[in-house]
């Protein structure tokens, strides 16, 4: 695997589409763990090994200061992960893009890719080309690409780890990153000895097994809490769902019970009412004859009460005959008054002859006729008045006394005669006349309706003795019937109350048993359809039913009112609780899988470690006394001591020491720390130019510094080389010899590795495949000319293929 190309656009001073090519026909291939490469012949690729001369080419970058060199290896970091502004030398994230100048405007996006030949399938994925691409927008968006497809920040960084290439990896040095391996710590120039010893990925995954472990702590501790929260809870459930489940029980019982008490009360209700209603059948039937039979003798009664009612007619005959007497009476009366005014008319006309011959004085006479003529108009009007017989009787006597005194005037008159000449005699006389006919004609009327009133009379009085006779006979008969009928009402009496009584029990019993389908909705829920039938054979007493009803609801009380909803509560919490215990066993489980991941982790990283750092101190001797022709240099491994001051028993338990000092050896701090004491391996650089003895590299001067910086990045180089390494004036402090000496072995190690140079150094442009030259227009923008020295001849004209 190398890198083929790398393609930048907006970042920094890259305003343009920029692509470099480095060296197309180099392939390296991974073998036996060292990568070798393949190099282009006129046949085509073939494979190389590691004592080849031909390599993968060196691509040097050149230009003046401030052309934007240093920004080819800033993209390449960027693009790796990079997530420090301060290592990429910016503040924010949009300064990596494009911000423009007084010619050319401000870009809104920069993009870096990283294409690089996987035709080995060192990068674990399934392309023979694979292109990583990191953008950002000025809002602050940013995405991650392989081949076009986004993915995650993550999943960029484990497959760089596991090609041995990365943000941190030493894959790309910066300027003044190689005096950072002399001024960096003991624990850090170890990490970067584990990263040359390749065991990125291994450190990643013991990272996320820490991190995940101290999450699952977290996570266990939490289960933990709840479980201790729980418990109590719990037990207090168990014991209410124990409780529950006696009182289910007793429950069920009383239920079953009183299932079977309704039962039995629904069919003796159902045999009591069936026995009602044919009571009240039969009675109804007898109720009906005996309403007949009194019906009948209505009927008769009503016959016999008309034979009554025709009897009653007595009362009328006799009304009847009471008005033909005053009738009659009255007839009689009429008769008589007629023959008064007969009589007096008759006077009257005798009294006018007799006055026609008085022999008397005039006055004298005059005077008496007056006094006589009134009192007969006054026996007249008494007449005419008269209401009784006894009355006519009293007038007719008054009249004899006027008749007297007409007789005794005429006698006094005999003395002397006078005679008295009237005009209307004859007409008076007629007009009395008259009257005494017409009179008497109406006694004859009277007289014939007097005779019709009498027979009538008699006829009513036979009627009456007929009727008299039959009202006894009807009488008797109405007595019989009535009497008969009162018997025959007082039994439909007796029958009907017979009746009424079977209602009223028939209707009690529905009643009841609408007390006891209520009953049994709210203590059964169920209906009386839904009851079993009870089996004529079958003895079931209902007062011992009652008492066992009795005795299990009494019992079921006692128990207390438990909410019926506690077992399913208990279940729930105990299965939360088994779960709980579950995810805490998991969690234990997890724990000591991720020590043991962390611990193989260890493991494997402190073999590679230990391989790496003997084989990388051989090489850092033997660079260094190349680069300074003599003297001695080494790595040396020393333990520090990294407990922290304040931790958990169980933190520390779970940490993996590399080395743990010995009481003797830390014993100023034994008395502030407790438990076991924690140490890192740290590395030591001891450096010794020749003719000199340094104690310390704060001692070397800065040539000296850049040569033990270069000879131990040579030697991590040399003991695993990256598929491709960025250098950024590495040996800008370096003079012409050491620089030559150091081309050279850039020459030597460039068939293991690809290097890509940025320098201002001759002798490294001397040993160059390929040249870049940078340099910046007046808009801002890094322009760039490329040449392989290979196409240059002699005379200094390029060779075009």
């Amino acid at each position: 695997m190398y890198l083929k190309k790398l393609e930048i656009k907006g970042f920094k001073s890259f305003a343009n589409e920029t692509e470099f090519d480095f060296l197309p026909t180099c392939n390296a291939v991974a073998t036996a763990g060292r990568p070798t490469c393949n190099t282009a012949t006129s046949t085509g690729k073939s494979k190389c090994d590691s004592t080849a001369k031909a390599g993968c080419g060196i691509t040097v970058i050149v230009g003046p200061n401030g052309s934007g060199k240093s920004n080819i290896s800033d993209a390449v970091r960027w693009v790796m992960g990079e997530q420090s502004m301060k290592n990429l030398r910016g503040k924010k994230s949009e300064d990596v893009i494009f911000s423009g100048s007084e010619k050319k405007g401000r870009l809104s996006m920069a993009s870096v890719a990283l294409i690089f030949d996987n035709s080995d399938h060192i990068m674990p994925v399934e392309f023979d080309e694979v292109i990583i691409t990191r953008k950002i927008y000025r809002n602050g968006e940013s995405e991650y690409l392989i081949n076009d497809a986004r993915v995650r920040l993550l999943d960029i960084i484990d497959i760089l780890a596991r090609t041995g290439i990365g943000k941190e990896s030493h894959c790309v040095v910066g300027q003044g990153m190689t005096d950072a391996i002399l001024n960096a710590t003991p624990i850090e120039r170890r990490v970067i000895i584990e990263d040359a010893a390749g065991v990125k990925h291994f450190q990643l995954r013991k990272i996320r097994a820490i991190k995940k472990l101290d999450r699952t702590k977290n996570n266990l501790d939490q289960v933990q809490t709840l479980i201790t929260e729980v418990t109590p809870h719990l037990r207090s459930l168990r014991r209410q769902a124990k409780k529950a489940k006696q009182g289910k029980e007793i429950y069920e019982q009383l239920k079953n019970t009183q299932r079977k008490y309704f039962t039995v009360v629904w069919n003796n209700l159902y045999k009591e009412k069936t026995q009602l209603e044919d009571q009240r059948q039969q009675i109804g039937i007898t109720l009906k004859n005996a309403e007949r039979e009194v019906d009948d003798l209505n009927d008769q009664i009503v016959v016999e009460s008309k034979k009554v009612e025709d009897a009653g007619k007595i009362e009328s005959y006799e009304k009847e005959k009471r008005e033909a007497y005053v009738k009659l009476q009255s007839l009689e009366k009429k008769i008589a008054v007629a023959e008064g005014h007969i009589e007096i008319q008759k006077e009257r006309r005798n009294h006018e002859d007799k006055v026609k011959s008085i022999p008397v004085d005039l006055r004298y006479v005059q005077n008496q006729l007056s006094g006589i003529r009134k009192k007969q108009d006054a026996l007249v009007d008494e007449l005419e008045a008269v209401t009784n017989i006894s009355e006519i009787k009293v007038i007719v006597k008054r009249l004899k006394e006027v008749h007297k005194e007409i007789e005794k005037l005429h006698a006094d008159a005999g003395r002397k005669k006078i005679d008295v000449v009237q005009d209307d005699y004859a007409q008076k006389v007629k007009k009395y006349d008259d009257k005494i006919v017409q009179l008497a004609k109406e006694i004859k009327v009277h007289a014939k309706e007097v005779k019709a009133a009498r027979n009538v009379i008699e006829k009513l009085g036979t009627k009456i003795t007929s009727a008299l006779v039959a009202d006894k006979e009807a009488r008797t008969q109405f007595f019989v019937l009535e009497k008969e009928l009162r018997e025959k009402q007082r039994l439909l009496d007796a029958i009907r109350d017979q009746f009424n009584e079977v209602k009223i029990e028939l209707a009690r019993t529905e009643v009841r048993e609408e007390d006891v389908i209520s009953e049994m909705r709210q203590e059964l829920g169920i209906e009386a359809n839904e009851l079993d039938e009870v089996k004529e054979d079958e003895n079931i007493d209902r007062e011992e039913l009652e008492k066992k009803v009795y005795k299990l609801r009494t019992k079921y009380e006692q128990i207390g009112g438990i909410d019926p909803m506690v077992i399913d509560e208990y279940e729930e919490m105990q299965e939360r609780f088994d779960v709980m215990a579950t995810e805490s066993k998991d969690l234990t489980d997890a724990i000591e899988q991720l020590k043991e991941v962390i611990k193989e982790m260890d493991e494997k990283i402190h073999k590679a470690f230990v391989s790496a750092f003997k084989e990388i101190n051989t090489e850092f001797t033997k660079y260094f006394r190349v680069l300074f022709n003599g003297g001695n240099a080494k790595l040396k491994k020393i333990n520090i001591d990294v407990t922290p001051r304040k931790k958990k028993e169980d933190e520390i338990q779970g940490d993996v020491d590399i080395e743990i000092l010995s009481d003797d050896d830390n014993d100023e701090s034994a008395d502030i720390k407790k438990g076991p004491i924690k140490t890192e391996v740290g590395i030591e650089i001891v450096a010794s130019p020749p003719g000199k003895k340094i104690k310390h590299l704060s001692l070397l001067s800065g040539g000296e510094r850049s040569l033990t910086s270069v000879a131990m990045l040579l030697a991590i180089i040399s003991y695993n080389p990256p598929p491709f390494i960025i250098l950024d004036e590495v040996e800008a402090a370096l003079d012409e010899a050491n620089s030559r000496r150091l081309a050279k072995i850039f020459t030597e190690l460039s068939h293991k590795t690809q290097f890509i140079i940025i320098t201002h150094n001759r002798e490294t442009m001397r040993h160059a495949d390929t040249l870049y030259g940078v340099t910046m227009g007046n808009d801002g923008v890094t322009q760039l000319l490329s040449v392989k020295l290979d196409q240059i001849k002699n005379d200094g004209e390029i060779e075009t293929k």
